[in-house]
């Protein structure tokens, strides 16, 4: 999830301000990124580090930051690396009072909306693509439906299912990438 979350922070949209700037007099431009994203990154990395550190008989002190310019690879290395060290050592830090704020902090529900826990992240970023509705019609010519609903693959490797709603049609296997293209404009997320 933190390499996720990453990688829909795009860094080139920031703004260069060393230079000076134009004379616009707007003073409540939108932020270049949400900065729920960047809370939410700052929050696993903190909640996956102080686990870390107390695993390792430190106390952890604070918050941690995602580095702004850390890239995907080096968050997920850090994730990965964090939970394998937090599950191995899962056994006994069960058997340590500290369990009780690192399970709130993972699946507890937050008091207020400007909170977070990790399921509350996951709730509101999900890994999984929703299906949705290309805006292309139905290939079956007698069919008439306006819209294929396009379902992407629930596990990575897997194909994207294209289907008709109405007539029942569904795509044989994509293997040249035909049907990736065909319905590739989107109309809307699908039911």
């Amino acid at each position: 999830m933190l390499a996720h979350l990453r990688a829909m922070i795009d860094p080139l949209k920031g703004t260069d301000y060393s230079r000076e700037q134009g004379g616009g007099s707007r003073t409540d431009a939108p932020p270049p990124v949400p900065v729920e994203l960047l809370d939410a990154a700052d929050y696993i990395t903190t909640v996956l580090w102080s686990a870390v550190e107390v695993i390792e008989g430190r106390m952890p002190v604070g918050r941690m930051q995602v580095p702004v310019a850390a890239g995907v690879v080096v968050v997920h290395d850090f994730a990965e690396h964090a939970v394998q060290v937090i599950l191995e050592a899962l056994p006994r830090l069960s058997e340590r009072d500290e369990i009780v704020p690192f399970a709130d902090a993972v699946i507890g529900r937050p008091a207020s909306r400007d909170e977070w826990t990790l399921r509350t992240i996951f709730e509101r970023w999900s890994l999984r693509d929703e299906p949705w509705w290309a805006a292309q019609p139905c290939p079956v010519p007698s069919c008439g439906l306006r819209a294929v609903k396009v379902t992407p693959p629930e596990i990575p490797g897997d194909e994207t299912r294209y289907e008709c709603a109405k007539c029942g049609w569904v795509a044989p296997e994509d293997t040249d990438g035909f049907w990736a293209d065909a319905f590739s404009r989107r109309e809307g997320r699908a039911a």
